[in-house]
């Protein structure tokens, strides 16, 4: 059994494998010591006071260790791993480039609606964003429901709703999410105006420091040294989700 982990864990793309293990050291610690979580959450005026980790910290806890957390767990790996392996390859740079793009405006979502932690918005902006681009994947939902992917950020807000959570956090994850496609995918089609460029610098520092550690992407990358890309990510298949 801990080889078959092992195996799955190692398989994991490399930001939803370094994510969900920073979030369950963080769930651990905020079990036995929640005193603790005051440093990880978004503090304007402590930040103001060089505190600079709160910026990025605040991503990473989403509740303390437990069953539900569990739970909650493999629905953030659905919603990070789908969206990762979108960008697996030549373009894995835009994946981090997005990220730093969610942190920013995150951070100033946080500021304005006074919320201490965000991994809510952030999980739902990466799903967000994986089903504008793959809008007819077939999505199992809880109880059998099932349905193309194009809907399942409005059912997430729906069962959120339904279920009393937090739905505010789901709308500023739309909300960042919609923006980076705005800026990223249509005006650069329709106005010919590119605001959400990768740098060359950021693609050579993650084709350099950070594909090294992503086994996938750094195979794909190999590959389209020489060939065109040949993009079948979840083509045809159903993906279950509860």
């Amino acid at each position: 059994m801990i080889n078959d982990f092992n195996s799955w864990y190692t398989n994991q793309p490399l930001f939803t494998r370094t994510y969900v293990s920073v979030l369950v050291l963080f769930g651990i610690i905020g079990k036995f010591k929640p005193a603790y979580l005051w440093y990880l959450m978004f503090d304007a005026k402590k930040i103001f006071s060089l505190q600079i980790h709160r910026l990025f910290t605040h991503y990473f806890f989403n509740g303390t260790l437990s069953f539900s957390f569990i739970l909650h767990l493999l629905f953030i790996i659905f919603c990070i791993k789908n969206c990762e392996v979108m960008f697996e390859g030549s373009n894995y740079a835009d994946f981090y480039y997005m990220i730093l793009y969610f942190f920013i405006t995150g951070d100033i979502m946080s500021w304005i609606f006074d919320y201490g932690f965000l991994s809510g918005a952030f999980c739902f902006a990466l799903i967000y964003v994986w089903c504008k681009r793959k809008p007819f994947e077939t999505v199992r939902f809880y109880f059998g429901f099932q349905f193309k992917s194009e809907y399942f950020p409005w059912v997430l807000i729906a069962f959120d709703a339904i279920t009393d959570q937090d739905v505010v956090q789901d709308l500023i994850g739309l909300g960042i999410a919609h923006s980076y496609l705005l800026l990223k995918d249509f005006l650069p089609v329709t106005k010919n105006i590119s605001l959400l460029e990768t740098p060359q610098f950021f693609k050579n520092f993650v084709n350099k420091h950070i594909v090294k550690y992503a086994p996938f992407a750094r195979n794909r990358f190999n590959q389209q040294q020489f060939q065109q890309p040949q993009r079948q990510f979840f083509q045809g298949q159903g993906i279950r989700l509860g």
